[in-house]
């Protein structure tokens, strides 16, 4: 509840700050003005997300709350989440690669949140990785499920920081995290956990980072770890 209020007090006072500073003629010369609009705007689209985020993740939490579950093709799903990353990637002239290996790759899940915890990997990928690069979705068809990897190029996690990634609010302090709001990665294991999908990340500093993904499709067959071959 902690974290919570004080991510929500943050921007709302700002935002507040603002409005004061504008409605008593603190701020009246016309370049600052259009500043503090443009501040109170981008407060206000980090207040939505967050809003959104917290709801998201609240539902995903609730045993209660179904998804529609049905039998998708991971393939389709991940070309499709790769399609919707094509513009970010573009703007920091970033390659994304879809490796793909084997075939059939059904599966029962809910498509529209599958392809959400896929987006907010890639989104994080993007973000965190040198312009001119290259992010890479690989996957695998294996002898007792599927392996979907995405790897990117990027600044890499730190070892004390690895375990925490999935937290609620864990946020790198970066020039590129500035407007993130630290719960993508909370609602995309959450995504994975419903699912069964199990999850290892491997990172170091300066050499990217690898988020493993493996979804047994043959039940009663214990997997190996994502580091086997």
């Amino acid at each position: 509840v902690a974290n919570i209020s004080h991510e929500l007090r943050t921007p709302v006072t700002v935002i507040r700050g603002s409005l004061e500073a504008l409605c008593e003629g603190v701020v009246s010369a016309p370049d600052m003005v259009e500043e503090y609009h443009r501040q109170m705007f981008a407060e206000s689209l980090y207040l939505e997300r967050l809003v959104s985020d917290l709801l998201d993740l609240a539902r995903l939490q609730n045993i209660d709350f179904a998804m529609e579950i049905k039998t998708v093709n991971l393939k389709a799903i991940a070309e499709d989440a790769l399609r919707g990353m094509e513009r970010l990637a573009r703007v920091k002239r970033i390659t994304l690669r879809f490796n793909v290996t084997g075939a059939g790759f059904t599966m029962d899940g809910d498509y529209g949140r599958l392809r959400q915890m896929l987006v907010i990997i890639l989104d994080n990928a993007i973000k965190f990785s040198p312009d001119d690069s290259t992010v890479d979705l690989d996957l695998q068809q294996v002898i007792n499920g599927i392996r979907l990897c995405i790897r990117d190029q990027g600044c890499g996690i730190p070892a004390d920081e690895l375990p925490h990634i999935f937290d609620r609010f864990h946020k790198r302090r970066s020039e590129e995290n500035k407007s993130g709001t630290g719960l993508g990665l909370a609602i995309a294991k959450q995504i994975a956990d419903r699912h069964g999908i199990f999850v290892q990340v491997q990172s170091e500093p300066g050499r990217g980072t690898e988020l493993h993904f493996f979804i047994e499709t043959r039940p009663g067959i214990l997997h190996t770890s994502v580091g086997d071959e």
